[in-house]
């Protein structure tokens, strides 16, 4: 008579087992790619924070096709491609919204300073984004930066300068940027970065600014906007903030 092992039985089972729960797990992901490709088409874009271009532009530079799947879409390459088309964004992020939206959201940037080349003016961000040349009243109001040279400028592109002007670039980009972020761009003329230790700029019509080193600008800016404050309305002369820690004025 035939005798009925159940250790043999259980081990048979188990053997079966391990087989198909790889083949299992690959189905269920076979699945879930499928669903992805058929489901999840994107079937509205939305654009947040336009202000100088259309919807249709940001979207056409972003590359996404309505029909494309939600999942599939590389939103780096979307948002570089948006910055690098048109010029005034400063930055694009892209947002998944199940079952089948994006949302594009973008912040413009907008002209800072300008800065001369072969005859031309090229107005850019506070980053040095290069916006495009310009002339007359769009110069108005803009930071004129003196003794950086550009090398081959292109909208939408950060100003690129030869390596002996790169320690003049990167504190130009310090220093724009804490003037705009303390609001006083539009009482600031010509910045002349001849020296990259010491650049200097007009303040108010009134002032020679001499900066010293590149550390703690925006302190030593606040310490001039602080100093200038509690001066006479007529005062005119050089102020010295190289020290970093106190304010030295010379009057003419």
């Amino acid at each position: 008579m035939a005798r009925y092992d159940r250790y043999g039985a259980a081990r048979k089972k188990k053997k079966r087992g391990s087989l198909f729960a790889p083949i299992s797990v690959l189905l269920v992901g076979v699945a879930l790619l499928f669903g992805m490709g058929v489901f999840f088409r994107v079937q509205t874009i939305e654009v947040v924070g336009a202000v100088s271009y259309s919807d249709e532009e940001i979207i056409d530079a972003s590359g996404i096709d309505m029909g494309d799947n939600l999942f599939f879409i590389n939103r780096f390459s979307a948002s570089s491609r948006i910055f690098a088309k048109l010029p005034l964004v400063e930055e694009a992020s892209i947002e998944r919204s199940l079952p089948n939206k994006i949302i594009i959201s973008v912040d413009e940037s907008y002209a800072l300073a300008y800065v001369g080349w072969e005859g031309q003016s090229w107005m850019m961000t506070g980053n040095c984004k290069l916006l495009g040349s310009g002339e007359g009243p769009e110069l108005d109001g803009l930071i004129r930066v003196l003794n950086v040279t550009p090398l081959s400028p292109k909208a939408g592109e950060i100003l690129t300068v030869d390596e002996a002007d790169s320690l003049k670039l990167t504190y130009l980009q310090t220093l724009l940027r804490a003037m705009q972020q303390m609001d006083m761009t539009r009482d600031v003329t010509d910045l002349d970065m001849e020296n990259s230790a010491d650049p200097t700029f007009r303040y108010l019509d009134r002032f020679t600014v001499r900066m010293g080193p590149n550390d703690n600008t925006e302190y030593k800016l606040r310490m001039l906007l602080s100093a200038v404050a509690q001066m006479e309305s007529d005062i005119t002369g050089t102020v010295y903030l190289s020290e970093g820690t106190t304010v030295h004025v010379s009057p003419d």
